[in-house]
């Protein structure tokens, strides 16, 4: 039972890391969730990123910022390297790693849905998507049970995201700007304040306190990744930390 509370205290944390809304949320022990997250997580994108035959800097930087979400340690991140490479090499199956995460993290859960948005955001760091690279996330898609609509949403999103983050065109950065409620001359200092502020207002903790209707939970969703994308996007822009 201790181990049970555990693992869903570690779910939660991550998944509020991963979908923007608490990116500093304190993670507790996630034991053997945590090591299929992490084995999953890298040597797929070991595959995804070797599929053409080369990895780029551009994919090894993803990589690595989303070890940074997952709040990796120094040896947990040496495990994810070696994930990595084992995931890049040409006989390396990553599919019966997926299907355990997916027995440890639920089937078409939260999680599994920002695990699948990771791995299309990663596969699209090169830019379009390849054959290999679509038949490798379908099938994964299978795994955690995503119906088409769900499959073909997600990696619509994450072409969105992808588009974003490419230099952006004075129409992006501006809205960029006003979606975080800040002129475009501030200080870098202030937009991480700004940003924080602004995820702040739609916690899930919050919105579950307040008796949020399912409409207005799913509209306060969107709203917490448009402030994530656009926080990315004028960090992109201005060359700082996200």
């Amino acid at each position: 039972m201790f181990a049970l509370v555990l693992n869903r205290g570690y779910k939660r944390a991550i998944t509020s890391r991963l979908n923007g809304s608490n990116p500093n949320a304190a993670i507790p022990h996630g034991g053997r969730t945590k090591r299929l997250l992490i084995m999953a997580m890298f040597a797929v994108m070991g595959k995804v990123a070797k599929m053409d035959g080369r990895v780029t800097k551009d994919e090894i930087k993803y990589a690595s910022t989303v070890m940074q979400l997952l709040g990796l340690n120094l040896d947990e991140r040496r495990h994810a390297i070696n994930y990595f490479e084992q995931g890049k090499l040409p006989n390396t199956d990553v599919l019966p790693c997926v299907a355990d995460l997916a027995g440890a993290i639920g089937k078409n859960s939260a999680l599994a849905n920002l695990f699948f948005k990771t791995q299309c955001r990663h596969a699209l760091v090169k830019g379009e998507l390849r054959l290999k690279e679509k038949i490798l996330l379908r099938d994964i898609a299978e795994i955690f049970d995503f119906e088409k609509p769900e499959l073909l949403a997600i990696c619509n999103e994450a072409q969105g995201h992808a588009e974003v983050k490419k230099i952006p065109s004075c129409s992006f950065l501006t809205n960029a700007y006003t979606v975080l409620q800040l002129e475009p001359e501030v200080d870098d200092g202030e937009i991480r304040r700004a940003y924080l502020r602004m995820m702040s207002r739609y916690h899930p903790d919050k919105l579950v306190r307040d008796n949020l209707s399912e409409e207005s939970l799913k509209k306060a969703q969107e709203k917490s990744m448009a402030i994530r994308t656009a926080y990315e996007t004028v960090c992109g822009f201005r060359k700082i930390r996200a």
